[in-house]
């Protein structure tokens, strides 16, 4: 988590940590050869080592997805790598939404912010409790409706509670509150009632899909949906109560 929240304030949301815009694609793009290492020829090799050396946030990333792959299966490791890379995906859509000071429809923003969450987080919870959720369960659609809901789950709580932190940041933002004011004509207070409106429909989706998964799950299965259900409550708490979004003291 803090090599990926350095990725996301140094490259693309704090141009006091030298975040531009106009620089955030080829960033993403490079820290895709920190997660996964290219194969070349030893000279350019040696040339990616020293630049993946020479950038903190690279470092990060790499000791990052080292350190995955010394608890996680090859299999684990592979789908941390997917979920990181749809990741830099959508943190390119949304540079692209801040360079042009555009703010898109509703459906354009959940659906990018969906890949743009804490999804990869979530892949770790496996490999962290030393267990090993299968590729074939892990991509089953019932499952993966379960893990999208709740990456999108996390994302629309750190919108709900990230205002004042990305004012302070120095580049323009939008999040799911101004889109659905934009696109409703509503006030700021009643974009922020649908937005709560719409983290309360998204969970009650998320309960009703993990209900009916453990009618059958597997005990790996059963584990990973606690493991979610777990860390959707801890992330909450988190944001409700982080110095990163209220200063130094929590907030109700």
């Amino acid at each position: 988590m803090a090599a990926l929240f350095a990725l996301d304030d140094y490259y693309g949301d704090d141009v006091r940590a030298g975040a531009a815009l106009d620089q955030v694609a080829r960033r993403l793009s490079v820290a895709m050869s920190a997660i996964d290492r290219p194969y070349l020829t030893d000279r350019y090799d040696r040339d990616t080592d020293r630049a993946m050396r020479a950038d903190p946030v690279l470092v990060a990333l790499r000791d990052y997805i080292d350190h995955t792959a010394r608890y996680a299966t090859p299999q684990q490791v592979a789908r941390v790598r997917h979920e990181d890379l749809a990741l830099f995906v959508a943190m390119a859509q949304e540079s692209n939404w801040h360079m042009r000071k555009e703010i898109a429809p509703v459906w354009e923003y959940l659906g990018s912010r969906q890949a743009n969450s804490f999804t990869p987080c979530l892949t770790l919870i496996d490999i962290v409790d030393g267990y090993e959720l299968s590729h074939d369960l892990y991509s089953h659609p019932p499952v993966r409706r379960a893990v999208k809901l709740a990456g999108l789950i996390t994302v629309v709580v750190n919108d709900l509670h990230s205002t004042r932190k990305e004012g302070d940041a120095g580049v323009y933002q939008f999040g799911v509150r101004e889109a659905i004011a934009a696109e409703e004509g509503c006030s700021y207070q009643e974009a922020h009632a649908q937005g709560v409106r719409l983290h309360n429909d998204l969970m009650a989706a998320f309960d009703d899909q993990c209900r009916d998964l453990m009618r059958c799950a597997t005990p790996q299965l059963g584990l990973f949906l606690n493991g979610l259900e777990a860390w959707l409550a801890g992330n909450r708490e988190w944001h409700r109560t982080s110095a990163r979004y209220h200063g130094t003291r929590g907030h109700d």
